[in-house]
């Protein structure tokens, strides 16, 4: 098979090129040094690298024209059986007029991606005195280098090499099964600052794990070196691009917001699947979503963030043209893929609406009834928090995992406590709510916002931090500005969890910062009374009457 840049070749050379793909080469390894040679008259002619991948059985696969420049175009168009095992396949390129053999940039990550046994190298002319250099390469573990030269020589002695012993698959010799969760390349972008840099990507790697991935490899670079097409440079996407060759990953993750121009020019680079941390956010979030309000909320955020990430190839989809000789072909599938689009988001968002009022019925029913919310960034122990102080039966507790974005629905819980001069029990109202973020997605805020609310019409706001985090100060400012930014107003009380786990400089810093601060322990039981003691004492001021 033919394939490649052969667009503009004159009839001859394609004969010429077509009879070369049906020689037949050597079973064992090596070449025919005669079909050799002659591809490389054809490359010098049409000034072109032409590589041949040639089977176990010497038959020549596929001849393509050109560099190799991406994987997925090459792969799809190799015919066969299935195509990524290249246990019995050979990579053969005449580099054309280059001096320098070595596999380098795109190249050699389209070799890793075909898995050639050996790919022999060679330029289209032999030196002066009739040596024709060329080099063999075989795939390397390191991670620097993705080839290494395994044998290098004259072409014709090349010819008779034979093929090298196959390599060791990974688990000790045996095929690894395919693993449930998705293999992950974690790219990062990361701040001066190595501790910072470190919670980053500690919080980067939770939630792909949340999202049911497996991180695999990291690829990181200083903030500050990147460009505006990518965010990262030319040489680190490269090596980005071998790393998730070498650690075999399926998708690559980033910790910064793509806008469609950056992430098309990243999976154009890597050759894989790219998807940016608020895409992960909202893939999560569907994941976790129980009730219809969360489902309904979250499909409105996941619509909002794709529409205009839309893209699309070819001539039906090109846009439709004005005035005489540039009209299209008629409305296009993209077009029609974004009205539909459109057309669903508009009535998400009057399902919303309707949520929305829903829930002020709601909360108009509760007037006179004093309200709190635990608020504070996701993993903070807010739920773990809501069922120690509320002591629900066995079964109908709130879902509290050691995990991010355990669960998205505001819980309201009735806390009740007898009368100290015998009268009728103390009641409040204590609210559960979704867990917050650094750099939450906006299509997230506002596709939320009927359930933020839950949060913003409270009497007060109860700030859970975890001590035992390390990042917990930052996390804390994450809170307060993402409050900012909703307009909240009411009180604010830091609530510091976990004090059995963390340590004592953490607890003399959370009392530094706040110091009417209540130090509680969720899981232990240590500082519950106090805390239930602290919000019966401040729930005897009139509450307001509206919803």
């Amino acid at each position: 098979m033919l394939l490649g840049r052969t667009a503009g070749l004159r009839p001859s050379q394609l004969r010429r090129l077509e009879r070369l793909s049906h020689r037949r080469h050597p079973e064992q390894g090596g070449a025919d040094l005669l079909a050799l040679q002659r591809l490389a008259a054809e490359s010098e002619e049409l000034e072109l690298p032409l590589s041949l991948v040639v089977d176990g059985r010497g038959l020549c696969r596929l001849l393509w024209v050109g560099p190799l420049e991406q994987s997925g175009r090459l792969l799809e168009r190799l015919p066969g059986g299935p195509r990524r095992q290249g246990s019995d396949l050979r990579l053969i390129t005449c580099v054309g007029g280059r001096r320098q053999l070595e596999p380098a940039g795109s190249e050699a990550v389209v070799g890793l991606d075909l898995e050639p046994q050996q790919w022999l190298r060679y330029p289209h002319a032999p030196r002066a005195g009739g040596q024709w250099p060329a080099a063999c390469f075989v795939p390397s573990t390191a991670r620097e280098c993705p080839w290494q030269l395994w044998q290098p020589g004259d072409l014709a002695d090349l010819c008779e090499l034979m093929a090298p012993p196959p390599r060791t698959p990974a688990g000790g010799g045996q095929p690894r099964p395919s693993p449930a969760a998705e293999r992950v390349l974690l790219l990062a972008l990361t701040p001066a600052d190595p501790e910072e840099a470190r919670r980053q990507i500690a919080e980067l790697e939770g939630l792909v794990r949340s999202a049911g991935g497996q991180p695999v490899g990291l690829v990181q670079q200083r903030h500050g070196s990147h460009t505006a097409q990518a965010l990262w440079g030319e040489g680190k996407l490269r090596e980005a691009a071998l790393e998730a060759r070498r650690v075999e990953a399926s998708l690559v993750v980033t910790d910064r917001e793509l806008t469609p121009a950056q992430a098309r020019n990243l999976e154009r680079v890597l050759d894989r699947p790219v998807s940016d941390r608020s895409e992960l956010i909202l893939d999560i979030f569907a994941q976790r979503a129980a009730s219809g309000a969360g489902r309904l909320q979250v499909e409105l955020a996941q619509l909002r963030y794709r529409l205009p990430r839309l893209v699309g190839r070819g001539l039906s989809l090109s846009r439709q043209g004005g005035g005489i000789g540039t009209r299209g072909p008629g409305e296009t599938q993209l077009e029609k893929d974004r009205r539909a689009i459109a057309r669903r988001i508009d009535k998400l968002q009057r399902d919303v609406q309707k949520l929305g009022q829903h829930r002020a019925r709601l909360r108009s029913g509760r007037a006179g009834q004093r309200r709190f919310a635990l608020v504070g960034y996701t993993n903070a122990g807010k739920s773990s928090l809501l069922n120690a102080l509320c002591k629900p039966q066995a079964g109908r507790g709130v879902l509290a995992a050691n995990q991010l974005f355990a669960t998205l629905d505001p819980t309201t819980r009735r806390l009740v406590s007898p009368s100290p001069d015998g009268g009728p029990p103390q009641t409040l109202l204590l609210t559960d709510t979704v867990g917050f973020i650094r750099d939450l997605p906006p299509p997230l805020v506002e596709a939320f916002r009927s359930t933020l609310e839950e949060t913003l019409e409270a009497d007060r706001l109860l700030l859970v931090v975890d001590l035992a985090d390390p990042g917990w100060r930052e996390q804390l400012r994450t809170v307060h500005a993402i409050l900012d930014g909703l307009d909240s107003g009411a009180p604010r009380h830091l609530i510091a969890n976990q004090i059995d786990r963390c340590s004592a400089e953490a607890l003399e810093q959370a009392r530094a910062l706040d110091p009417e601060a209540l130090f509680v322990s969720a899981t232990a039981g240590l500082g519950l009374e106090r805390l239930r003691h602290w919000l019966f004492s401040h729930s005897d001021a009139p509450a307001p009457t509206g919803g």
